[in-house]
């Protein structure tokens, strides 16, 4: 795949209640209001709009997206940059977990779709990706406003959420962990079968492999199966964003 130049910057976006919060921006080089791409909102995971949140949102961006990032925690604490191989640092990310406002968050990440859906460099077209959390949120985010295409990697709680599958109009990508330590057995059979009947959701389960094992340098990393969830995100999110 072609990568094009980049840039990168941290900007503001006014919140819905008259605050604003940092969100992470890498575009195409050449995107103006005569050289459109599409936008893909990059979903955090607990670990905050760290590096390698701006990792992946730098990857993307190359293939041709602009990507925005917003910082979910900025009610809490903003600008969280944690790790998970780090003890001290995975019990804080936890601990922001624990006081974070999903529905909050959902609004927020409402607020970051119609900010792209007006920059002038955006074709019109949103979508979004996500990753724990960030996958939880994707799911839910698909069913709370219009996106044109969703993928979400080893959603957690997404079982306890079946009901607004019927909210879903535009195209989903469901990443599910066979291991995964926070989404048992019983709750990926329930995901499996709730979605397996829509047309436009799409649900893979990659087993043998543990919660977020496409998290770059993370502790339960496996490329094998990353790379094939990220080549079908990829192929996915081209189909249905592409101008």
């Amino acid at each position: 795949m072609t990568k094009t130049k980049i840039t990168t910057k941290e900007i503001k976006i006014p919140a819905y209640e008259g605050d604003a919060f940092m969100a992470y921006i890498a575009m195409p080089e050449d995107a103006s209001d005569t050289k459109k791409y599409p936008a893909l909102v990059m979903i955090q995971e607990i670990f905050g709009v760290n590096q390698e949140m701006r990792n992946k949102c730098e990857e993307y961006a190359a293939m041709g997206y602009i990507t925005i990032c917003p910082d979910l925690f900025w009610r809490i604490q903003p600008n969280i940059q944690l790790v998970d191989n780090k003890e001290e640092e995975l019990k804080r990310a936890f601990e922001l977990f624990g006081q974070f406002s999903t529905e909050l968050g959902i609004e927020d990440l409402k607020t970051t779709v119609g900010y792209a859906r007006h920059m002038p460099e955006v074709n019109k077209k949103v979508g979004a990706i996500g990753y724990c959390l960030g996958g939880h949120l994707s799911y839910r985010l698909a069913a709370a406003c219009e996106l044109d295409a969703a993928v979400s990697y080893y959603g957690v709680n997404i079982h306890e959420h079946l009901d607004e599958i019927p909210l879903i109009k535009e195209p989903l990508m469901l990443h599910i962990a066979g291991e995964d330590e926070f989404v048992n057995k019983d709750a990926q059979a329930k995901i499996l079968a709730a979605v397996d009947p829509i047309e436009n959701i799409t649900a893979y389960r990659y087993d043998g492999v543990n919660h977020a094992f496409a998290r770059g340098q993370g502790t339960h990393y496996d490329k094998p199966s990353a790379d094939i969830a990220n080549e079908r995100s990829q192929t996915f999110l081209k189909d249905h964003l592409s101008s």
